[in-house]
């Protein structure tokens, strides 16, 4: 790096230092004296901003424990639960318990950070809420309930959640909710009360859902599961049957396969998600003709992905052949590249820059960007290359994808290019470019 370009540089980084220590006093003062309108809207920028590592957290944490206004308290609220950050359960615990005198926004919100943060010290409100709270609250509760688990708890959740279900009353349409909570739990002891849920043809199609669901997450009931994948419901079916990829064995194996024959699309896209989870090489050719042939594109989207995660010389070969062809959808052709630029960036990286630039020469916008975006996110040390050519000869979308290249790949090399860009003449871009820079 010369001189200048130097001096250029460690003035960004002046300018970046600055520039976050402004912003951080601005919006501490914000936090401190700012209206709800104001703070919300901080709120609201913070949730999105990669840059906020939680150097306003306490002064949140103090403006929540003694806030009036409700829009603040349930703004708070909903961000630390959105980051999943500790530290306010003991505001929602005090919400959950005086809920006579909080408004529903304010209920809401709490229980909606309890589900996020999944705090033991929660169970015993949520439980009161639930058996002597509002209606419209026990589903929120119940589901959060089932993520407040540890070693220690989990057996007498699932014994409480059980016995809601039988011998009172979980709420007109919380069934569901509390099956998955149940799964959340992880308690063996739930197994046997979920496998009866499963294999009652007559009951609700939503709730056998919910209980194959919960089943997949203990790890058990792999005999009603497999009575569900031949339910007469189809949704019953796709949710057996993508269960499988969680299970083992040869019979498990032979029923994701016979499934790719199902009429109903979803199945068919479960059995290929159920392929890929199981690495299940004896499906490759099956994958294979879903992804070509197949009517939905779900289904072959969802062969091109279990095809990546198969692997090996007969799944790579297919993955080639389908981004290849030129007759197959762009997002088939693109999805495949992708994956095989996961799976081995070095060996196809040349083969995708040349399909790129041919879907350029040919005015083949969507395929041509779409190359554009796996590239941007492939990781191999053959781009730099390509990023120093789109830097000098590229348009904005082509600098752009350079600037996800170099940031991704720590091409330390190409930070003068980047620097370049950031000047205010080049619009969003320049704000891309100053982002980079602070992380080069």
């Amino acid at each position: 790096m010369t001189v200048e370009r130097w001096r250029i540089f460690l003035s960004f980084f002046i300018f970046f230092v600055i520039f976050k220590t402004f912003a951080n006093e601005e919006w501490r003062d914000v936090v401190k004296f700012g209206t709800e309108t104001e703070v919300v809207a901080l709120i609201q920028k913070l949730k999105t901003d990669i840059s906020y590592s939680g150097e306003l957290d306490s002064e949140f944490i103090d403006l929540a424990r003694n806030a009036k206004n409700q829009k603040i308290l349930v703004g708070i609220l909903s961000f630390f639960g959105s980051k999943s950050k500790g530290g306010l359960e003991d505001k929602a615990t005090s919400i959950l318990e005086n809920r006579e005198n909080e408004s529903s926004e304010a209920i809401s919100a709490a229980l909606g950070y309890f589900d996020k943060v999944k705090a033991r010290k929660a169970v015993s409100v949520l439980k009161d809420v639930i058996d002597n709270g509002l209606p419209d609250f026990r589903g929120p509760s119940i589901r959060a309930l089932g993520k407040a688990v540890d070693q220690d708890n989990a057996e007498d959740i699932a014994a409480y959640l059980i016995d809601l279900y039988e011998n009172r009353d979980p709420g007109t349409g919380n069934n569901g909710v509390l099956f998955e909570a149940l799964g959340e739990t992880g308690s063996k002891s739930a197994t046997p009360f979920l496998t009866n849920i499963v294999e009652n043809a007559d009951a609700n199609p939503t709730a056998r859902i919910a209980a194959i669901g919960a089943l997949t997450k203990i790890g058990g009931g792999l005999d009603a599961i497999m009575t569900a994948v031949s339910a007469a419901e189809p949704l019953v079916r796709t949710a057996a049957v993508g269960a499988l990829g969680a299970f083992s064995g040869a019979q498990v194996d032979e029923a994701v396969i016979e499934n790719f024959r199902d009429s109903f699309f979803r199945v068919r896209a479960a059995a290929a998600k159920s392929a890929g989870q199981r690495k299940l090489a004896p499906a490759v050719p099956y994958l294979k003709y879903r992804a070509e042939k197949d009517e939905a594109m779900v289904v072959k989207e969802e062969s091109v992905k279990a095809l990546g995660e198969i692997g090996g010389g007969d799944a790579e070969n297919a993955l080639e052949a389908l981004f290849k062809e030129s007759k197959n959808p762009d997002k088939i052709r693109i999805l495949a590249a992708e994956t095989l630029l996961n799976n081995k960036p070095d060996a196809y990286l040349e083969t995708v820059i040349a399909a790129m630039d041919d879907a350029q020469k040919k005015r083949q916008n969507a395929l041509y960007n779409g190359f554009l975006r796996i590239l941007s996110t492939a990781k191999s040390s053959k781009l730099e290359e390509l990023a120093r050519r789109f830097f000098t000869a590229g348009g904005a979308l082509e600098k752009s994808c350079a600037i996800d290249i170099t940031l991704n790949n720590k091409f330390y090399s190409l930070k003068d290019q980047v620097a370049t860009l950031t000047d205010k003449k080049n619009g969003a871009l320049a704000v891309k470019a100053e982002k980079a820079m602070e992380n080069l």
